[in-house]
């Protein structure tokens, strides 16, 4: 795992990783977005199967809304992923592509926070 120390469009140093050569350069902050995306992913998708596995008589409220926030939270990190990607592919440094990075790094925990205090009442 190359790590390569550059500077970016208005001269700040930045260190940033490259998997391989197919894959365009990232930041700390896009890698730790993408592994906060994965991981709360599966998180939300254990939680909400093992809510409703638990479930007697069909799925009950808790469940559903576990299995929606995870499904929503599903679509939004694999949006973040590709988003990651294709603005680093083109060195985009804008607006959007923050908003994208730290999308997951708030998101992401605020979903698990939610459907864990869901399943409290």
């Amino acid at each position: 795992m190359p790590v390569e120390h550059t500077a970016d469009e208005r001269g700040e140093e930045r260190w940033q990783w490259r998997g391989s050569r197919n894959l365009p350069p990232l930041t700390g902050m896009d890698v730790l977005g993408i592994v906060v995306a994965v991981v709360g992913t599966l998180a939300l998708i254990i939680l909400a199967a093992a809510t409703a596995a638990g479930d007697d008589a069909g799925i009950g409220f808790v469940s559903a809304a576990r299995i929606t926030i995870a499904l929503f939270a599903a679509l939004i990190n694999l949006a973040h992923v590709i988003g990651i990607l294709l603005f680093e592919s083109v060195d985009y440094h804008g607006r959007f592509q923050r908003f994208f990075a730290k999308l997951s790094l708030y998101g992401t925990p605020l979903a698990l926070l939610v459907s864990i205090g869901i399943g409290l009442f």
